[in-house]
């Protein structure tokens, strides 16, 4: 119609997509997934760069936790109240678009808790002089949050229509949740 309102998320998204295809349009074939992560890399780099949301130094926005997870380093912000995770993308097959679709998806289902996107980084020159680029993005600080036992997640994911797969896996028609803990 015209009248949507795209998230700079959406729009680089959107780009991403525009720019695997046209590269596969050019070589007359479809890309292998390194070249496609080296396309989704060069490209998001650029549009940080242009954008003004190239994160030089994670540190710049809060102080290192000590604490970190598989996928993530963190920055805390007390005096905002904010923690910010740089993502490595692990757990999204090193796929930009994968993670930015998984952001939205989270913030669908969880919009208690809900990502926002504030820019990237990582290294301008990376392996084959290609910038390695992790996504940054933040989310509201609970100081004094209690983990939730399995029985709290369970009857929540249930609250939300999912069905129990494992102890850390739920599954609805349109989406599988992984990695409660």
């Amino acid at each position: 119609s015209g009248n949507e309102v795209h998230s700079p998320e959406q729009d680089l998204q959107n780009k991403l997509g525009q720019r695997v295809g046209e590269a596969e349009t050019q070589l007359k074939r479809p890309l292998s997934q390194h070249e496609k992560e080296d396309i989704e890399r060069q490209t998001t780099y650029d549009y940080a760069k242009e954008h003004g949301t190239w994160i030089d130094n994670l540190y710049s926005l809060g102080d290192p936790t000590g604490v970190s997870g598989n996928e993530n380093t963190l920055a805390l912000d007390k005096k905002n109240s904010v923690v910010y995770k740089a993502n490595n993308l692990s757990n999204y097959q090193n796929s930009i678009s994968k993670f930015l679709a998984g952001i939205r998806a989270h913030n669908k289902l969880f919009p208690e808790t809900k990502y926002e996107l504030v820019g990237f980084t990582g290294l301008e020159k990376g392996a084959g002089g290609i910038p390695y680029v992790e996504p940054v993005i933040k989310q509201d600080y609970i100081p004094d949050a209690s983990q939730a036992t399995q029985g709290e997640i369970d009857n929540h994911m249930r609250s939300l229509g999912f069905e129990k797969v494992n102890d850390h896996t739920f599954r609805n028609n349109n989406y599988t949740v992984s990695d409660l803990r």
